[in-house]
């Protein structure tokens, strides 16, 4: 069996993580996102930048390497509950 590449870290890393690799924006504390960084499983891309009446402003953008997503599908492949039949 696969490994979830998040094994042993927090529920709230795991689920930041399987945000992050559904190309949806973290609902998280940066801690979580610095631990998600530092461990390598996400990498931070490109901001975005807005502007609004209050002036010019970043939105940060972080994506899984695909070595680390195709291990993530795979585990997630495996998993009894995605079973067909």
């Amino acid at each position: 069996m696969t490994e979830h590449p998040c094994k042993g870290m927090t529920k709230a890393q795991i689920a930041a993580f399987e945000q992050i690799a559904i190309n949806q924006p973290p609902q998280c504390k940066w801690e979580t996102i610095d631990a998600l960084l530092k461990a390598g499983v996400v990498e931070r891309g490109p901001s975005e930048r807005r502007r609004d009446a209050i002036g010019v402003y970043d939105i940060p953008n972080f994506f899984v390497p695909l070595p680390i997503h195709m291990q993530w599908c795979q585990w997630a492949s495996e998993q009894p509950e995605n079973a067909i039949g």
